[in-house]
C-alpha cells in the first residue's frame, strides 16, 4: 500500500502522485471530481459562488455559474506577494486564502481516493521561488497532523521522475516550462551505498519569472491590437477574463495546428497562424530568454565539473514545452539523440513521487543570503554576503564568519538582518503582469516598484528578528560579537555568536530555512 504523497501545485495545473511500494514506481493520480476529463491534469482555478459554494478544478466548466469569481494564477501572485484579492458578496479573497481553499479540498480528496493518510507528502516549488512562499507552503500544510512534510525544487523533482529509466553516468538537463517558471537543471545520476540506491547530484541550475501565464498576455495584447480595441473599452472591461482563457486555448490550439480563426468577437476576427504566434513570441524575447537560462544553468553545471558534451539527455517538461517554437529550439541546440519527446506533464510530481520512495538529492543553495548593515560613508542600506549562491549543503564547515560593530556610541542591542538575494542574469523580458480587479476582470499593468524590488530581494527574517545585546554600552565603530554562519542538515542556516570575551552567546542557532 502506497503511503507517500506528491503534489505539484502549478500555475495552470496542480498534478498529485503516489509512490507505489509494491511496484516500486510513481503513479499520478486522477481525482474524477477535480481532473480534466480523460486526464489527471487538475486545473489550478477555484470559483465562489455568493451562497458560499466553492468549486475546483473542472468541476467550475460543469457546476459554477456564470455570477461565480474565478482565482487562477494563485502561485504567481503569492510569489509577488501581490495585494490583489477576489470580492465575493461581502468577503475579500487573497491568492494565498484562494490557494489555501484549493490545496485543502485537493488533499483531502487525494486521501480519499487512495484511501489511506500519508505518513510523507512531498511538495515541489519552483527553483527560484523566495522563502516566504516555501513558508507559506510549509505553514498551510502543517495542519496535516502526523505527516511529515518536504519541498524540492519543480526541476530536480523532473530530473528524479526520468531518473529510473536512466543508467548511473548519465547527465540530464531538464527543462521545466510551466506556467509561471522557466526553469532549467542539470543533475548527475549516481547510485550510492550498500543497496545500490539511484540519486541524483545537481551540478547547476537557473530560472526566471516567464512562463504560460507570460504569454497568454502577449496573446491578449496582440489580439487588443489585432481588433482595434483598448483594456477600457466596455465590451473588453465586461468579457476581458473570458476573452484570457479565450487566448490560452489559441496558444493550446495553435500547438496542434497551423491556423485558427480568432472570432471572439465574431465582427472582428481574424486568422492566426502557428507561424504569427511564433514571431509573436520571438518579438517578446521567449528564445533569447531560453537561451540564457540554458546557458546559465551549463555554465552553473561547468562549475561543478560538467563537461557538455558528456550531457546525455535533454528532458522538456511542463505544459509550456509542448509548444512547437521551444520544442523546435532544443532540438535544434541538443540534436534528436538528445532530445527526450515524452510526457512532460506529470514528470515533477511523478519525480517527486520517486524521492518520497528513496531517491535522493544532493543540491546546493540557489540563491545567496546577506546580512543588511548600515553604510558609514553613505548612510545608506547596503548587503554583505553570509552564503554565497551555490554553496553546497549538508555544509559541515563554516561557511561564513564577521564581526558585528556598533553604529553609535552607547549601542547595547543589535538586530541581524537576513536577506535572500536573487542574482541572475536571467530577467523577465517585461514587467508588465496581468492582474484582475475584485469583480474579476483584467487589467495588464506595470509592475510597481515593490513588487520588482519583491522579486529580487527579500527581508528573511522581518517578522522574527534576532538580537544580540551586549553588557556594557558599545563604542561606535568597534567590534562587539563575532558571528559564524553555517548550513546544517535540514537545510537551516544556524549561528553562532561570541562576544568579544570570547563568551558563547549562541550555538548553532538555527535561524531559517535556505532556497
Amino acid at each position: 500500500m502506497a503511503n507517500k504523497i506528491s503534489i505539484d501545485f502549478g500555475n495552470c495545473t496542480t498534478v498529485p502522485a503516489v509512490w507505489n511500494e509494491q511496484q516500486q514506481r510513481a503513479e499520478v493520480l486522477t481525482i474524477p471530481e477535480y481532473s480534466l476529463p480523460g486526464s489527471f491534469l487538475i486545473p489550478s482555478l477555484i470559483a465562489y459562488e455568493n451562497d458560499g459554494r466553492v468549486f475546483i478544478g473542472s468541476q467550475i466548466e460543469r457546476k459554477a455559474s456564470p455570477e461565480s469569481k474565478e482565482f487562477r494564477w494563485m502561485k504567481r501572485y503569492i510569489g509577488l506577494r501581490s495585494p490583489y484579492t477576489l470580492r465575493v458578496g461581502e468577503r475579500r479573497i487573497d491568492a494565498r486564502q484562494a490557494a489555501e481553499d484549493l490545496l485543502h479540498s485537493l488533499t483531502a480528496a487525494v486521501f480519499s481516493e487512495t484511501e489511506i493518510r500519508p505518513d510523507e507528502l512531498i511538495l515541489s516549488v519552483p527553483v527560484e521561488s523566495f522563502e516566504h512562499y516555501s513558508d507559506w507552503l510549509l505553514s498551510d500544510m502543517k495542519r496535516l497532523e502526523d505527516i511529515h512534510l518536504r519541498l524540492i525544487d519543480e526541476a530536480s523533482a523532473a530530473a528524479a521522475g526520468y531518473g529510473l529509466s536512466l543508467h548511473p553516468g548519465d547527465t540530464l538537463l531538464v527543462v521545466d516550462f510551466g506556467g509561471s517558471t522557466l526553469q532549467a537543471v542539470c543533475v548527475s545520476v549516481t547510485e550510492e551505498g550498500e543497496t545500490q540506491g539511484r540519486c541524483c547530484t545537481v551540478l547547476g541550475k537557473a530560472g526566471c519569472t516567464l512562463g504560460g501565464m507570460t504569454l497568454d498576455r502577449w496573446i491578449y495584447e496582440h489580439a487588443l491590437r489585432r481588433m482595434e480595441l483598448f483594456e477600457n473599452d466596455p465590451q473588453i472591461h465586461h468579457n476581458s477574463a473570458e476573452l484570457l482563457r479565450y487566448c490560452e486555448a489559441v496558444k493550446k490550439n495553435l500547438s496542434e495546428t497551423e491556423s485558427v480563426v480568432f472570432d471572439f468577437f465574431p465582427e472582428r476576427s481574424f486568422l492566426m497562424t502557428r507561424t504569427d504566434l511564433d514571431e509573436l513570441f520571438r518579438e517578446n524575447g521567449l528564445y533569447d530568454t531560453l537561451n540564457t537560462v540554458l546557458e546559465e544553468a551549463l555554465r552553473s553545471a561547468e562549475d561543478h565539473g560538467l563537461r557538455r558534451e558528456e550531457l546525455t539527455a535533454v528532458l522538456p517538461v511542463g505544459g509550456s514545452s509542448l509548444i512547437p517554437g521551444i520544442r523546435e529550439s532544443l532540438l535544434q541546440r541538443f540534436g534528436t539523440e538528445k532530445t527526450v519527446l515524452g510526457e512532460p506533464l506529470g514528470a515533477v510530481a511523478r519525480g517527486a513521487a520517486v524521492i518520497a520512495g528513496g531517491m535522493h538529492i544532493y543540491d546546493f543553495i540557489q540563491h545567496s543570503y546577506a546580512i543588511r548593515y548600515t553604510d558609514p560613508r553613505s548612510g545608506e542600506y547596503a548587503f554583505r554576503t553570509i552564503i554565497p549562491k551555490g554553496t553546497k549543503y549538508p555544509e559541515k564547515r563554516v561557511s561564513s564568519v564577521m564581526k558585528l560593530k556598533a553604529s553609535f556610541d552607547g549601542q547595547q542591542q543589535f538586530g541581524i538582518a537576513i536577506y535572500e538575494l536573487q542574482e541572475t542574469s536571467v530577467r523577465p523580458v517585461s514587467q508588465n503582469e496581468i492582474f484582475f480587479d475584485s469583480e474579476g476582470a483584467v487589467h495588464v499593468m506595470l509592475l510597481t516598484e515593490e513588487e520588482s524590488r519583491n522579486e529580487q530581494r527579500f527581508w528573511m527574517n522581518e517578522q522574527n528578528p534576532l538580537f544580540l545585546k551586549t553588557e556594557a554600552p558599545a563604542v561606535k565603530g568597534a567590534p562587539s560579537f563575532e558571528i559564524y554562519f553555517g548550513i546544517d542538515r535540514n537545510k537551516m542556516l544556524t549561528i553562532t555568536a561570541h562576544d568579544m570575551n570570547n563568551k558563547p552567546v549562541l550555538m548553532h542557532y538555527p535561524v531559517l530555512r535556505l532556497i
